[in-house]
């Protein structure tokens, strides 16, 4: 028997991209529990305060942290439907690398080429010159934090090239990347609740205030986190959000 979703509330499913909404499966056990998470999809797959392709975005990067490649696919061709641009899904790739590393990279920029049958080809490799010290690089984090923070004075004392690299790579990812740096800081506020990580999304959520960004934006970008990672991280993100409030 073909079970057909109900539409209480007016949550219309059509829209959404839950597939295990669309299979009738949640519905078969529970029809208020398919409402309760058609609504959620509304506000994850729907414009709102953040347009749906980014939040598509947002969600296709949280998975690709996760390790979930059938949703990173799924949430990454319904981002690229619905608006994505080929060189700011690779610049989101670059802030999923700086945020989760390596491998996590090579998952999301593989499911980047896949849904734009696009295969990234290699730069020239050449080198360039990139001026930074000890002196610049504490200023960096004095300019977007308001100070310095103890983790990265650890790193200026005893592993100061590496923090050269971390400035570098942070510059661009948020400060000069195609994806811009509203979207950038939403997309990491995502990954990190997804993450259960309050002290990331505070951080991330601070970094979008600065360029521009609204609480709700903030908040659907945390919501975001839910259909990948569960309602568990709403309390870690929430509480993110609310410790930076002014």
């Amino acid at each position: 028997m073909t079970v057909q979703p109900t539409l209480v509330g007016g949550a219309d499913r059509s829209v959404l991209g839950s597939a295990p909404l669309a299979s009738g499966q949640i519905d078969a056990v529970s029809p208020k529990f398919a409402e309760g998470l058609a609504r959620v999809r509304e506000v994850t797959d729907t414009d709102g305060a953040c347009p749906a392709w980014a939040k598509a975005l947002y969600m296709a990067a949280a998975a690709a942290v996760k390790g979930h490649r059938q949703m990173l696919m799924a949430q990454m061709e319904r981002s690229r439907d619905l608006g994505l641009e080929l060189d700011v899904a690779r610049g989101a790739a670059l802030t999923v690398l700086i945020s989760r590393g390596e491998a996590v990279y090579t998952l999301f920029n593989s499911a980047i080429d896949e849904t734009f049958g696009r295969t990234l080809g290699a730069g020239s490799g050449d080198a360039e010159e990139f001026c930074l010290d000890r002196r610049a690089c504490l200023d960096y984090f004095e300019d977007y934090f308001g100070f310095v923070p103890d983790y990265v004075k650890l790193m200026a004392d005893e592993a100061p090239r590496a923090l050269e690299g971390y400035v570098l790579m942070r510059e661009w990812s948020l400060a000069e990347n195609v994806l811009d740096a509203g979207h950038a800081e939403l997309l990491l506020c995502t990954i990190n609740a997804a993450e259960f990580s309050a002290r990331f999304v505070n951080v991330h959520a601070n970094g979008a205030r600065r360029a521009g960004c609204s609480e709700a934006q903030i908040t659907e970008a945390v919501v975001c986190a839910i259909p990948v990672a569960g309602v568990a991280a709403w309390l870690p993100g929430a509480d993110g959000i609310m410790e930076g409030r002014s």
